[in-house]
């Protein structure tokens, strides 16, 4: 268990023990919410898995489905020009 102060800000440290553990670079994003008067902290993970843009490349090629009549059909019912 770590001991954090409270800023005049209303911020806290993280300490470096802690951000080394859970591999949290400066940019992360964290999840912060109240449970029964405790406040908890979670790491959220915003690594993106390499070769997850191979892993979906093809995924909707079965669908059979025309990018210009969709367009056409959006430019109809909205009643104003939308370019692609």
């Amino acid at each position: 268990m770590y001991t954090v102060k409270i800023s005049s800000r209303g911020q806290i440290v993280i300490p470096a023990e802690a951000r080394k553990n859970l591999n949290l670079k400066e940019g992360d994003i964290l999840s912060c919410y109240v449970d029964e008067g405790k406040i908890i902290i979670k790491a959220k993970s915003t690594k993106i898995k390499k070769g997850s843009v191979d892993e979906t490349y093809g995924l909707l090629s079965d669908l059979d489905y025309d990018l210009k009549d969709y367009v056409e059909q959006l430019r109809k019912d909205s009643g104003r020009r939308l370019d692609i």
